[in-house]
């Protein structure tokens, strides 16, 4: 009976390592108890009248490995993306000059009209186009499109 209260604990764990981010501390974990608990399972010979063998136990745990394997890497890739909402979100996209005056003026983003700036003087026209390198607040800094 140990053993399958560790194969349910392995999945269990399975389950929390999807939901909580514990960057696979929870996965290793449920590896670990789903191999004492295979372990257990395999030296009783069977488990409810059905018999255990390595083979069988040993293709389960490899397919509960290569599943959170992927897990990981799926949750690992959401928090290594850039934000794709906000002002931060913006950083890199293409802008269009609307007005222009020296060191500041107006640009149009995303079918939004923001305040603009550049650290240089720059002598645009509307429609030039250029790309945003930061955003301080409620303007953007640009800089002539490479």
């Amino acid at each position: 009976m140990t053993g399958l209260l560790l194969v349910l604990l392995a999945f269990i764990l399975i389950i929390i390592e999807a939901h909580v981010p514990s960057f696979g501390i929870f996965g290793i974990m449920a590896i670990v108890a789903l191999l004492a608990g295979g372990n257990i399972l395999v030296e009783q010979g069977e488990i409810f009248g059905i018999p255990m063998y390595w083979d069988t136990f040993l293709g389960i745990a490899a397919a509960m490995t290569v599943l959170l394997v992927i897990l990981v890497k799926v949750a690992s890739k959401s928090f290594t993306t850039s934000p794709t909402a906000g002002t931060e979100g913006m950083i890199g996209d293409e802008a269009v000059i609307e007005d222009w005056a020296d060191k500041s003026g107006r640009v149009m983003v995303q079918g939004e009209l923001w305040q603009a700036y550049s650290e240089r003087s720059h002598d645009f026209q509307k429609g030039d186009k250029v790309t945003i390198s930061a955003a301080d607040g409620l303007k953007l800094r640009i800089h002539i499109k490479d």
